[in-house]
């Protein structure tokens, strides 16, 4: 458990590797097994454990930039 902003959490991570994608979750981008787009515009993570996560179209733009 940590305890603080994500917003401070975000800037001790290496911006490299570790990306936010809600406004609730960061997640290694090594660790990216697959992407589905959603209807509206959000689109799915699928990490390598098999655990599914929520890309938000707000933080789209940037992930992708991380991802090159």
């Amino acid at each position: 458990l940590i305890r603080g902003t994500m917003q401070s959490l975000e800037t001790k991570l290496d911006p490299e590797k570790f990306v936010r994608v809600h406004r609730s979750i960061m997640v290694n981008v090594e660790k990216i097994k697959e992407i589905y787009p959603r209807s509206n515009g959000d689109q799915d993570l699928v990490l390598q454990n098999g655990q599914q996560l929520m890309l938000s179209r707000n933080y789209r733009d940037k992930f992708f930039a991380v991802l090159g």
